[in-house]
C-alpha cells in the first residue's frame, strides 16, 4: 500500500491506496481511538487484502500526552461528552461526504470501521447518515449519545452493523457494548455481535471476525 497525508472538510487524514489496481475501489474509513492519530489503524490494512482504499481521518481534539507529544480525540470525557460527540459527528459526516465526493464513490461502496472512540463515531455516523453505508464495524465501542439517535433508529433497520467487544475490557466495560447492542435490537435492527476474552484491544481472533464481515458486506475491488 502507498500512503499520503491530505485534508478534507477541516480534518487531516491519511489515504492508503494499493500499489496496483483499478482507480475505483471500495473505501474503508478507519477511525482511531483517543490519544492516537490518523496512522494508528493503518497497520490493519494488509489484513484485508489489496482490494480496498483506506481513508483514516484524524480526530479534531488535541490530547496532551506529555512534553512534546500530542494525540487526538473525537470527543471529551466527562460532562461534555455527549455535546462533543455530536459536534464531532457533524465534522466527521462532512468529511466523509467530501471524501467520497472527491473519489466518486457512493455510500453503499464505503464502510465505517473504528476502535474505541473511533467505534463510537463510526456507530453514530453510520446510524445518523441518511445514506446507508455498506456496513459499520465497531471494535470496543458503544453509544454515549444514544438519546440523540432514539428518534431515528426505527428508520435505520436496513443498516448493517457488526460490534465486537472484550469481556474484560477495563476501559469501556462489556456492559457498554451489550447495552448498545440491546438498544439496536430493541429498535428493530439486527446487529451482528461477538464477544472475546480480551481487554480494550484488537486481537487476531477479533480482527478475523471483522475482516470476514467487511469482505462479506463490501466486496473488494478486482485487479485490472
Amino acid at each position: 500500500m502507498k500512503g499520503y497525508w491530505a485534508e478534507a472538510a477541516g480534518l487531516r487524514y491519511v489515504q492508503l491506496d494499493p500499489e496496483e489496481g483499478p482507480t475505483e475501489l471500495p473505501v474503508i474509513f478507519s477511525v482511531h481511538g483517543r490519544g492516537a492519530d490518523a496512522t494508528d489503524l493503518a497497520g490493519l490494512s494488509p489484513e484485508f487484502g489489496e482490494g480496498y482504499r483506506w481513508i483514516l481521518p484524524q480526530g479534531p481534539r488535541p490530547v496532551p500526552l506529555g512534553p512534546g507529544f500530542v494525540g487526538w480525540a473525537w470527543y471529551d470525557l466527562g460532562a461534555d461528552q455527549v455535546e462533543t460527540v455530536v459536534s464531532s459527528l457533524e465534522i466527521l459526516a462532512g468529511f466523509v461526504d467530501e471524501a467520497l465526493g472527491r473519489l466518486g464513490v457512493p455510500y453503499n461502496r464505503a464502510l465505517l470501521m473504528g476502535f474505541s472512540q473511533g467505534a463510537v463515531m463510526s456507530l453514530h455516523a453510520g446510524l445518523t447518515s441518511e445514506k446507508p453505508f455498506a456496513g459499520i464495524a465497531a471494535m470496543s465501542g458503544y453509544l454515549p449519545a444514544a438519546d440523540t439517535l432514539a428518534p431515528i433508529l426505527s428508520a435505520r433497520r436496513d443498516r448493517s452493523v457488526l460490534m465486537v467487544h472484550g469481556t474484560v475490557d477495563q476501559t469501556l466495560g462489556i456492559e457498554l457494548g451489550r447495552s448498545a447492542r440491546d438498544l439496536l435490537v430493541e429498535a428493530g435492527l439486527s446487529p451482528e455481535y461477538a464477544e472475546f476474552e480480551m481487554g480494550h484491544q484488537i486481537t487476531p481472533e477479533s480482527l478475523a471476525v471483522v475482516r470476514e464481515y467487511v469482505q462479506r458486506v463490501l466486496a473488494p475491488g478486482l485487479p485490472e
